[in-house]
């Protein structure tokens, strides 16, 4: 296959070899069949299809049995609560309700904590912005999962074919990346983590100073799906530290790699134009986030296998097993320049958290906030999102150094693992009948729970939408995305101002419990009305059996006069002088017992 540029040739072996284009990786025809079928014009439909070999369907296999619960349950499949339905979800909801996906970034959008500015919610200027607007919120979901799924399967078939695996059959080279795909990667950081394996080739090959236009478009449309606060600044910094490394090291600056860099951030910045402006160029605006600190609940005291046994659910999530193999691999293998880099990959691993716990035990998190407010809730533990990456690298050089023969056993086993066990969807799916974890989640419809929302609505009336909702208990995303005005809510930038005015309702029940006062003053994403009998208790599901709300210490004149409150939705029945109950709302179909009070 000849473009004119004379970019794919035949080597002495058969294979074609990339010869002009960026990763100058070779890759065999029957490969090519699969992933270029498009281009392949002037090959029969019978040679094309006898290239490909029942292996090659794997992928698309796994992809299917992945979305595989989101396909037969619909808005009835289990997604994650955390960071999840509790917060962005619902965020998107009211931006695309309101019609302000791409508002002005100053635009207020009502929900949660009232009203906050269209900078406060996540970049529209971004791949995931960009479905949200297109596609139904649950079908941009479920459209951006299927992206990382295969682009991050994509990115380490790439990865593994620029380097010298001898030891691997054709066969491994095309199934290994599929445990790198199908792993548990938080959505809303988009590629961030999933297309780290391509970034570091790109960077490689710049470091070297060698230049395609390739490369830079690649960089800006990875800073255009990933996210510069939650992923992208610890990669920046990584490299960063790389490419000043490389120029001590031969002593000549990599002015390709220092481009490179540019690149990312401009497109980092023109991304997250909205936040730098409001965060940094407009003194009205206070975040919360200046009360931020990492003295405490679970930043504090990790120790070093926190970061690299099983990843993050906010990152990804991994099995041990994964490090297992890694060394015993690395045990039963040869010395050779595989190992030699598998060992310095496992170092990297090991390396970082032992630094991140010791970060984690010292004051170290909280200094750069002495310096500018701004930027106290810069959380340097962060860079563990590096881990997965040398993790899975180390996983597969270690793999590629010995001649192991049990491939057609583990890598089907892992994959069942990875899919069965840490798909959240899968997991909850199965536990329905096999009752093996005792735990209850809702489904995306149980969660938000529409049906007794609108039994909400009809009783607050035509101008439902103004009359402002305080909780108890229940998430306040469950009334954002049903349009209802809150209070409260999980942001990860508001006002300090409200968020010391919900202090002032809740002062008392803060000092009842001593880690629940730091978790709201010292933090704060979640500003909400805590009680210390259920302290940050939002997982207060319908099937749950507590006890009624006793002895609730809020200043309810101020919620009611200052905050304007008239009603609270409470997931308990509530015991108080200061309260009148005025609905009970129950729906087999619901996550929720809601009860509506009115503040007297």
């Amino acid at each position: 296959m000849d473009n004119g540029g004379r970019c794919f040739n035949k080597n002495s072996s058969g294979r074609l070899k990339l010869e002009n284009c960026p990763l100058h990786i070779a890759v065999s025809s029957s490969e090519l069949s699969l992933f270029f079928l498009p281009f392949r014009v002037n090959y029969p439909k019978q040679q094309v299809f006898k290239e490909l070999q029942l292996y090659q369907f794997l992928p698309f296999l796994v992809l299917l049995l992945f979305i595989f619960p989101y396909l037969i349950q619909g808005e009835s499949v289990f997604i994650p609560v955390s960071d999840n339905m509790d917060s962005n979800l619902a965020w998107w909801k009211a931006m695309k309700d309101q019609g302000k996906i791409f508002g002005g970034w100053n635009e207020s959008i009502a929900g949660m904590i009232v009203e906050s500015p269209r900078f406060t919610y996540p970049s529209a200027f971004s791949v995931e912005g960009l479905l949200y607007f297109l596609f139904p919120l649950f079908t941009a979901y479920l459209v951006n999962k299927v992206l990382i799924f295969i682009l991050a399967y994509v990115a380490f078939w790439l990865w593994i074919k620029h380097q010298s695996f001898a030891k691997l059959s054709e066969k491994l080279l095309f199934l290994l990346p599929l445990l790198w795909a199908s792993l548990a990667f938080y959505p809303h950081r988009g590629i961030s983590i999933a297309l780290l394996p391509v970034l570091i080739l790109v960077f490689e090959a710049l470091l070297q100073d060698k230049k395609s236009w390739k490369y830079f478009i690649f960089l800006v449309c990875y800073a255009f799906y990933s996210k510069l606060v939650l992923a992208g600044f610890y990669f920046f910094i990584g490299l960063t530290v790389w490419l000043l490394w490389e120029w001590i090291r031969t002593r000549t600056f990599p002015k390709y790699g220092s481009l490179g860099l540019l690149t990312l951030a401009i497109a980092w910045t023109c991304q997250e134009a909205y936040l730098i402006k409001g965060l940094f160029f407009t003194e009205e605006f206070q975040s919360h986030r200046e009360d931020f600190t990492y003295d405490f609940g679970v930043w504090k005291d990790l120790m070093p296998w926190k970061f690299f046994w099983s990843g993050n659910q906010s990152g990804v999530h991994f099995a041990p097993i994964y490090l297992i193999l890694t060394l015993g691999f690395l045990l039963f293998s040869e010395f050779n320049s595989l190992k030699k880099k598998s060992l310095r990959d496992l170092l990297f691993v090991l390396g970082i958290g032992l630094g991140l716990s010791v970060i984690s035990h010292s004051s170290i998190m909280t200094f750069a906030g002495q310096f500018l407010p701004s930027l106290a809730s810069l959380n340097f533990l962060r860079f563990e999102f590096w881990i997965p990456y040398f993790l899975f690298a180390a996983f597969f050089r270690a793999w590629a150094s010995i001649n192991f023969k049990w491939a057609n056993f583990l890598i089907p086993s892992l994959l069942l693992v990875n899919i069965f066990i840490y798909q959240y969807e899968w997991r909850y799916w199965l536990n329905q009948d096999l009752k093996l974890i005792n735990q209850q989640v809702p489904s995306f419809k149980a969660y938000y729970s529409e049906d007794s929302y609108e039994e909400i609505k009809n009783f607050l009336g035509e101008d439902w939408q103004h009359v402002r909702i305080a909780h108890l208990n229940v998430p306040p995303a469950s009334s954002a995305y049903n349009g209802l005005l809150c209070l409260d809510g999980y942001m990860q930038n508001y006002r300090r101002e409200h968020k010391m005015q919900v202090f002032q309702v809740i002062r008392d029940e803060l000092a009842k419990d001593e880690s629940l006062d730091k978790h709201f003053m010292n933090w704060g994403n979640k500003c909400y009305f805590q009680n210390a009998q259920y302290p940050d208790d939002y997982f207060m599901y319908a099937w749950r059996e507590e006890e009624k709300i006793r002895e609730l210490q809020f200043d309810f004149d101020f919620l009611r006069d200052s905050l304007k409150a008239e009603y609270i939705i409470s997931a308990l029945p509530v015991e108080s002088s200061a309260l009148n109950l005025e609905l009970r709302v129950e729906n087999p179909e619901s996550a929720w017992k809601l009860h509506v009070y009115s503040i007297k």
